[in-house]
């Protein structure tokens, strides 16, 4: 079993710059296709700055782990900036990849997720307070970027379940880590990955929460 790389506290370093590349340009993109307002080169560096490496900013902080590990290292940084370029010059493009660009979106939010577990857990926080800082690592830098934007953070209302698909990720890591972390990092992203496409594919969104039934999903409309 050792063969399986611990992805959650020994990320490989290639798979780490992925996912803040990846989340970098969903930041930087946030701001170059915004039409209401004209951000700047610093609007854009700084939500790509802060969307690939918001998540880990939280969750390092939460776990009195500093100074942050993505500083310790100019690799993640330099990763981040890095893909701002590239969106500054390939722009909307990058969005027609959908297929890849879906893959690596989830791919992100569950890496984010169960480090987050992980490294909850090492610091000998309970399981409900790992699970929330997971979650928190997987959303957190997209939540910073809309505070910024004057936006409300879209996991907040009806919406696809980002936040869901990360708790349950999160969830999955820790029941799974009881018995092998090693192994429990693999199932966990990739139930991540698998409920992210079902969603997608599926159409579904949060409900809005004034019954009950807020409990369950609803199916985006076709029109």
């Amino acid at each position: 079993m050792n063969v399986i790389p611990d992805l959650a506290t020994q990320t490989p370093l290639w798979l780490a710059l992925l996912t803040v590349a990846v989340n970098a340009v969903v930041g930087a993109l946030r701001a170059t296709i915004d039409d209401e307002r004209h951000w700047d080169i610093v609007g854009v560096t700084t939500f790509g700055v802060l969307t690939g490496l918001g998540g880990g900013f939280i969750r390092d902080i939460l776990v009195g782990n500093l100074p942050v590990e993505s500083l310790r290292t100019p690799w993640f940084l330099t990763t981040a900036l890095a893909a701002i370029v590239l969106v500054l010059f390939v722009g909307e493009r990058v969005v027609r990849i959908q297929v890849v660009v879906t893959l690596l979106n989830a791919l992100a939010l569950g890496l984010f997720a169960i480090t987050g577990v992980a490294y909850a857990l090492r610091a000998g926080l309970p399981v409900m307070s790992a699970l929330f800082i997971g979650v928190a690592s997987a959303v957190g830098g997209g939540v910073l970027v809309s505070v910024l934007k004057g936006e409300i953070p879209s996991i907040l209302v009806t919406s696809a379940p980002n936040a869901l698909v990360a708790l349950l990720t999160s969830g999955v890591y820790a029941a799974v880590a009881v018995a092998n972390s090693r192994l429990a990092g693999v199932i966990a992203i990739v139930t991540g990955i698998v409920v992210h496409y079902a969603a997608q594919w599926l159409g579904l969104r949060t409900r809005r929460a004034d019954s009950p039934s807020a409990l369950l999903f609803t199916r985006e409309s076709s029109e």
